[in-house]
């Protein structure tokens, strides 16, 4: 079971810069995650511990996640609704997507 650390308000992943793999957003237990919320806040990456929530990764995507609609930036049509927190490299709506 996973854990990720997301605004409460728009649900991007609060990304951890002490990982092993830069940016990582999944934690092994839920303790791992609030310390990493903890660490982030002492270290004034984040103003307020109170905008984020914890939550099990499956339930966060499947029910908490935001989707948005975009256009795809070569043909300008609308792609299926995807995660807010989808990486520039896979979204067809940027420039990185379509130069790798």
């Amino acid at each position: 079971m996973a854990y990720v650390v997301y605004n409460k308000e728009s649900t991007i992943y609060m990304r951890e810069a002490y990982s092993r793999r830069y940016g990582s957003h999944t934690y092994a237990t839920e303790g791992a995650a609030k310390a990493a919320l903890t660490r982030a806040y002492n270290d004034e990456r984040v103003d307020n511990k109170d905008d984020y929530a914890i939550a099990e990764y499956q339930d966060f995507s499947e029910n908490i996640e935001k989707k948005v609609v975009k256009k795809n930036l070569l043909s300008g049509k609308d792609m299926p609704p995807m995660s807010v927190n989808t990486p520039a490299c896979v979204d067809p709506s940027t420039e990185t997507y379509h130069c790798m």
